[in-house]
């Protein structure tokens, strides 16, 4: 029972140094001087009896403990304010949002008259990010009786649909097709 009193009243000493000298809150100087004292508990033999007195000691562990929460939290406030910032600026107007899907509409239409149905279904899965070329060979049709030459056929399409795709996005919006 002594011995609980007196942790207890070396915990409130280091509390009351720690608050006044960094003038925190006491939460935060009250569970910095808790993780302190368990990790004494834990690891005796890190203190030195010889560098400082123990209640020193204890002190000196639980401010850096504290200026580390302090920095970790400032440097959280700082994350969350940038995050924040960053996702104000990438939402768009929800005017933008209309004219965007209006825009992406009128190019869906002018590729469909366009393409073929088979074309189309390549372009879907282009523009999905599928790579495989087995995957596009299905979708064209293609049944080669090489590898190599499927590939070459994958790839000789795959370039044709670009190059349309790619006139298609340099078209004036505004000039019906």
């Amino acid at each position: 029972m002594i011995l609980i009193d007196l942790l207890k009243a070396v915990a409130r000493q280091i509390e009351g140094f720690v608050r006044h000298d960094l003038k925190c809150d006491e939460e935060t100087a009250y569970d910095a001087v808790i993780d302190v004292l368990y990790a004494y508990v834990e690891a005796p033999g890190r203190y030195d009896p010889d560098r400082a007195r123990l209640v020193t000691y204890l002190t000196k562990a639980a401010k850096h403990r504290v200026q580390d929460r302090l920095k970790s939290g400032a440097s959280r406030a700082q994350r969350e304010e940038n995050f924040a910032s960053v996702v104000e600026l990438g939402q768009s107007a929800p005017k933008d949002i209309l004219e965007n899907f209006v825009e992406a509409s009128r190019a869906v239409e002018r590729l469909e008259k366009r393409l073929s149905e088979r074309d189309l279904a390549v372009v879907r899965l282009i523009l999905s990010g599928e790579s495989s070329t087995e995957a596009l060979a299905r979708a064209l049709g293609l049944n080669p009786s090489s590898q190599e030459e499927m590939r070459r056929e994958v790839k000789r399409h795959r370039d044709r649909l670009m190059k349309i795709l790619e006139r298609l996005g340099k078209e004036d919006p505004d000039d019906p097709a």
